[in-house]
């Protein structure tokens, strides 16, 4: 009888520990995917002391548990024939790892492109010193400038598919050694192609 016992244990274990090192390993798996992600933000653009609704959306690549990758496109309409839009490349890092609401910062490079009518009271120096006197009633300028992006905010899981992101961020648009700063608050609403956890445990 303790012989029967004895070999139902050693098979039992020797099932379990297999199963048990899997759903470990899953588990630290499923913490993150490699995968893309895909993101619609709204929000609002500050660009001298004048705001403006942004609207945009980006795709996203996770590399690593702590590094992910993305393309972005913002626009915004300020009326009065101003208009610009912003495209980037940037790298995400997360601060705090296996944790519900994950801090994280970003950085990149990208294009801002502005557009003016020739009337707009209201354009920065940054632009109007490059507008020509000669642009005739009614027309515009377009200008498209290099531009250094930073910023930060929470990742927020929903399910192991959605998630929230608030963010906060800074673009630095350079031109003839001078700079232009645009600043934005936003709210990214993201799916996860792949499945996420949505705490270390599930």
């Amino acid at each position: 009888m303790y012989r029967n016992a004895l070999v139902v244990a050693v098979a039992w274990m020797s099932v379990a520990t297999p199963v048990a090192a899997f759903a470990q390993a899953d588990v630290r798996a499923n913490e993150w995917s490699r995968g893309t992600d895909i993101t619609a933000f709204a929000g609002t653009a500050v660009e001298s002391s004048d705001a403006a609704p942004l609207i945009g959306g980006a795709m996203g690549w996770q590399l690593t548990p702590a590094l992910g990758i993305e393309g972005s496109g913002g626009w915004l309409d300020r009326g009065h024939g101003r208009t610009a839009f912003a495209g980037a490349l940037q790298a995400h890092v997360r601060l705090l790892r296996a944790r519900k609401v994950d801090p994280f910062v970003r950085a990149g490079i990208g294009l801002h492109r502005a557009e003016f009518a020739s009337n707009e009271p209201s354009v920065p120096d940054f632009y109007r010193r490059r507008m020509t006197a000669s642009l005739g009633a009614g027309s515009g300028r377009t200008f498209t400038d290099p531009t250094v992006v930073a910023g930060g905010g929470l990742n927020v899981p929903i399910n192991r598919h959605l998630a929230v992101r608030p963010d906060a961020g800074a673009t630095l648009v350079f031109r003839g050694g001078r700079t232009h700063v645009v600043t934005t608050i936003a709210v990214h609403a993201v799916y996860h192609f792949e499945s996420h956890a949505v705490t270390p445990l599930r």
